[in-house]
């Protein structure tokens, strides 16, 4: 046979029943299987007609589609037919409007229970990967990222639609992921909610454990990472109460950060580029920027009231920016508020962490016992560990367009949390098949269905 002829396979019928979903029944039952089951079923609204399949198998055929990678309720109408989800199911496939129903039977209640099972589905998973994972990627901290997104929708009579400040007709919510990725807590809100706005409820619950503030404030190991909307009085006190170490970039409008390093005496220090860095640079053939940090000491005035006075530090970052140096005509101010003859852009943190710019924590020959114990960070560690939080965004983008949380199916707000709910303990699902099976690089859903449900 030539290499240029294509040779076509021989087309047969057949009465057996085929399945596209073959691996969809081992991850279920993967869930099924574990202590978590009894818990979760505690957290759904009760269903006891004799006609009904029951809450636990609604929300695990929910859970299902969203797994297999459904993109609307109405697509749960194809598992009807299903061989092996008839078998999973014990023939009790349902509809779509039956799953519209059970969404719509969620209370106040209800949605706590299981955004408090979201947590515990992820420290349970977080276990799992200490006790099982080589060595090199056990997760021996918990690092907790919280962010807000929209929803944009279509239609006039989905409760909580309004304007955000993007001018999308859209709900939000805001999501807590871990660094391995699982989910901690989900908030569905109205549109026109702004970011960080009752946070502290999910901080909260994302650190809900049987640590006290003093175990988690020595033991070092609980962090917590947000943007600036999130640098606020309550989030603060929160994270202080708990005894968890936070970065939170810095918002001027809160911190007055811009005018304390313009007013304070500061020694900035060079941004130290690894030999990695410098070795891929070399090879791209370009020119690492040019960055300096510093540190200040910023009091919350809500603090000064107290008589325990707060007194954190401020770290910033400021990186050259060589645009600015050859622009010759421009404005008297840049838009970040610093005066033209300064062309850097700056970037602050605030922070709890134990600051020591004499020691750099990846010079470890030269470091003592006492500073291993005290666990002091550079100001470049700790930019460095901030910057990582933006991984969370990758989460997000794949809550959105991998479960299709880009829309959501019901006209009532409580009836759409519970579906983003359990499109959450869904995600942690396939998020714990994918560290277990690639701790390196773990798969995201799409690469992941094709490699085990299809």
């Amino acid at each position: 046979m030539s290499k240029n002829e294509l040779r076509f396979p021989k087309l047969m019928a057949t009465k057996d029943q085929l399945t596209a979903a073959a691996g969809l029944g081992t991850l279920m039952e993967l869930f099924d299987s574990s202590e978590l089951k009894k818990e979760f079923i505690a957290c759904l609204p009760a269903r006891n007609s004799s006609r009904s399949a029951g809450s636990y198998f609604l929300a695990l055929a929910t859970m299902a589609s969203f797994i297999y990678g459904h993109d609307c309720l109405e697509d749960l109408d194809e598992f009807r037919g299903d061989p092996s989800l008839k078998s999973l199911f014990s023939d009790k496939t349902v509809a779509a409007r039956t799953i519209g129903d059970f969404l719509r039977d969620f209370d106040e209640q209800h949605l706590i229970k299981l955004n408090n099972f979201l947590n515990r589905q992820s420290r349970f998973v977080m276990k799992l990967f200490q006790e099982h994972l080589p060595e090199e990627y056990k997760p021996n901290e918990l690092i907790v990222d919280v962010d807000s997104t929209s929803h944009e929708q279509h239609g006039e009579k989905m409760e909580g639609l309004a304007y955000n400040y993007k001018k999308e007709w859209c709900l939000d919510s805001q999501v807590s992921f871990n660094q391995m990725g699982l989910c901690h807590g989900f908030q569905l809100r109205s549109g026109n909610t702004k970011s960080g706005v009752d946070s502290e409820p999910l901080i909260r619950q994302s650190f809900n454990d049987e640590k006290t503030q003093v175990q988690r404030k020595f033991g070092q190991k609980d962090f917590f990472r947000a943007d600036s909307a999130y640098c606020k009085q309550d989030v603060i006190k929160a994270l202080i109460e708990l005894g968890v170490q936070f970065t939170l970039t810095a918002h001027d409008g809160t911190t007055g950060w811009k005018d304390l390093l313009n007013n304070t005496g500061v020694h900035w220090q060079p941004w130290i580029y690894s030999e990695e860095e410098l070795k891929k640079a070399e090879l791209k053939k370009i020119t690492l920027p040019k960055i300096e940090v510093t540190r200040f000491y910023w009091t919350p005035s809500w603090s000064e009231k107290q008589e325990s006075k707060l007194v954190l530090p401020i770290i910033v970052k400021r990186t050259w920016n060589k645009e600015a140096e050859q622009e010759e005509q421009v404005s008297l101010f840049y838009n970040d508020g610093f005066e033209h003859q300064d062309p850097w852009d700056y970037y602050a943190v605030v922070t709890n962490f134990q600051l020591d710019t004499a020691i750099d924590r990846r010079d470890t020959a030269t470091r003592s016992s006492e500073d291993e114990k005290q666990k002091f960070w550079s100001i470049q560690d700790v930019f460095t560990h901030h910057q990582r939080r933006g991984n969370s965004e990758n989460f997000i983008k794949e809550e959105k367009y991998s479960y299709d949380l880009k829309h959501f199916p019901c006209l009532k707000l409580n009836a759409n949390y519970a579906y983003g709910l359990l499109a959450m303990v869904a995600h942690n699902i396939l998020r714990w098949v994918s560290v277990m099976t690639k701790p390196d690089k773990p798969h995201y859903s799409k690469k992941l269905r094709r490699r085990f449900i299809e």
